[in-house]
């Protein structure tokens, strides 16, 4: 696995030189040093592994896409306090969380529109000049290209409703290419994992752990008929993840980890419940470059304790509930960190290892959705003050005082200079839980209550099993079709908590509207920035295409690309 890692921050520009970083861009794609470059076998290898590497851009699988719209757009998290470095650039991120979601909005569009497109192009490439020189298992790398670039488009899809399509390296006059309708444009996608998993091996070498399998393609398959079937309201839909599925269970290319903890630690990645991750290591490159390290997982890590906090003179450190414990964290700096205390007995502050910016805040109303005793909750969140990884954990930029678990770096695998760029935290895309559930969907739209029930079960039997008391999260046993999807939806909020689903599943069930709404007058005040009473609508379930893309699709007096409805 590590040397898989490795093998893509060093070949993360291979083809990415040769693509641009906008779909409009109005220069010629056709390049004859591209098309000449794939001559053996290595060429190929090389090149799909910088395809592999476009994944990592912070737009098209990132912090954009993930952190800033999955989550901090839910009522599961929000950025921390004017404490934390982020919180200084992320504007753009408070206006997501009010829903006041412009159209020139870098986070929800021009990022994620222009990194989703960027490993299109570099697909469409690959794609195109693989298979013209009789490069021994063209079918194979040709099958990974397809599979990364419709989890490209799986993105844009969930995220903007219907985008232009595109199946090859433009000629100029292709740049002007409209939109396809949303129907079109999940057809597309889910032909492109059904030709991916036809020629992709059922597994790797150890070496290789982390490359898209036969196994993760039908996986992501099934999670797009699962947000098709929500967009078309057609049974036949859900009646063709329900096949698929039951052929993979036959197949046994997943199963779920027995302890729930396990499925995010450091030392289980690319475990057996993993469909699909994103590789990350520690490059010691600098900040910023195309090898950087998980900057979802550092953005996500609390803020931390700075010098001025640790100066009395300066600084009254606070819990959440405003009380004053600055001699309760100075003294447990001194004596967790010895190496962090000078000579004479006082602190010299934090490392830069142990910080974050808090950017990814669980909220308390995610904590309370929780069912008492529920073992998941110690596994998904760090509490306040809790001691963790050898050190108590305040989170004082959180508003809430809690911090995500799944997404730490233990100081173990981090660098004393340590900032986005060297956190090799993998980032799970798909898991066989959330496959599961969607299953507990699909059977419950077709009337199949009692499988229903039973792939529910599944899910909470794990999360028992993972704690000490066999009493907690009692079996569901509703056959009410609207209880019973309420309670699978529900169960999908705490087993997938912090994993970036939270928006797009209220967004793909109809939910957005009643839930944010409802949020909002409940928690909204100055506090949180945000609006009590906001109203959200119904199109908040799709975001605005970027101006700047459609500004660009001018063509012969006209604009070939619509903006959604409500923007």
């Amino acid at each position: 696995m590590k040397t898989y890692k490795s093998l893509i921050i060093l070949a993360a520009g291979a083809l990415t030189l040769s693509s641009c970083t906008d779909l409009l861009d109005k220069k010629p794609l056709v390049n004859l040093a591209v098309e000449n470059y794939y001559q053996t076998e290595s060429d190929a290898n090389t090149a799909i592994m910088g395809l592999y590497g476009t994944l990592r851009r912070s737009g098209a699988m990132g912090t954009y896409h993930y952190i800033h719209v999955g989550d901090n757009m839910s009522d599961d998290t929000e950025i921390g306090n004017s404490r934390s470095d982020g919180v200084r650039w992320s504007g753009n991120v408070l206006t997501l969380m009010k829903f006041d979601v412009l159209s020139s909005n870098s986070f929800s569009g021009n990022n994620v529109w222009n990194d989703c497109f960027f490993t299109i192009t570099t697909a469409n490439y690959a794609i195109e000049n693989i298979g013209k020189n009789n490069i021994p298992n063209a079918e194979r790398y040709i099958a990974e290209a397809k599979f990364i670039r419709s989890l490209a488009y799986f993105n844009l899809t969930r995220q903007f409703g219907g985008v232009p399509v595109i199946d090859h390296v433009l000629q100029y006059e292709e740049f002007f290419t409209p939109r396809s309708s949303e129907e079109e444009t999940w057809e597309f996608v889910e032909k492109g994992f059904e030709e991916a998993a036809r020629d992709l091996p059922r597994e790797w070498n150890a070496s290789e752990l982390g490359r898209a399998t036969k196994g993760a393609a039908l996986a992501m398959l099934a999670r797009t008929y699962a947000y098709h079937a929500s967009f078309n309201k057609q049974s036949a839909t859900w009646q063709k993840l329900y096949d698929l599925v039951k052929e993979m269970e036959k197949e046994n290319y997943f199963s779920l980890e027995p302890k729930y903890e396990d499925i995010f630690s450091m030392e289980n990645e690319n475990g057996r419940e993993c469909c699909f991750s994103i590789q990350f290591a520690t490059s010691k490159t600098g900040w910023g470059d195309a090898n950087d390290g998980n900057n979802s997982a550092f953005y996500g890590h609390d803020a931390g304790i700075s010098n001025a906090d640790l100066n009395p003179a300066t600084t009254t450190l606070h819990d959440i509930n405003g009380k004053d414990i600055y001699d309760f964290v100075y003294n447990k700096m001194l004596e967790e960190f010895p190496e962090n205390v000078n000579a004479d007995g006082t602190p010299k502050g934090y490392l830069k290892k142990w910080t974050g910016w808090s950017l990814h805040c669980p909220t308390l109303d995610l904590v309370k959705a929780f069912e008492p005793g529920d073992p998941r909750l110690k596994a998904t969140v760090i509490a306040p003050n809790e001691f963790y990884d050898g050190h108590t954990h305040f989170n004082l930029s959180s508003f809430s005082g809690y911090q995500s678990k799944k997404d730490y770096v233990p100081f173990a695998y981090r660098t004393d200079d340590s900032w986005e760029d060297d956190l090799p935290r993998n980032q799970i895309v798909l898991r066989w839980a959330n496959i599961l559930l969607y299953m507990a969907e699909g059977c419950n739209e077709l009337g199949k209550t009692g499988e229903a029930l039973s792939y529910l079960k599944q899910v909470r039997d794990r999360a028992r099993n993972s704690g000490d008391d066999p009493s907690v999260l009692p079996e569901v046993t509703t056959t009410n079709k609207n209880e019973l999807r309420e309670a699978i939806l529900h169960e999908r909020r705490v087993e997938l908590a912090l994993e970036y689903d939270r928006y797009f599943d209220l967004a793909r069930t109809g939910r957005l509207t009643e839930v944010m709404s409802a949020y909002y007058q409940k928690y909204g005040d100055d506090a949180t920035r945000h609006e009590k009473g906001k109203n959200v609508q119904d199109f908040h379930s799709h975001l605005p295409i970027p101006k700047v893309a459609i500004e660009a699709s001018y063509y012969k007096g006209v604009y070939t690309l619509e903006q959604n409805p409500g923007y």
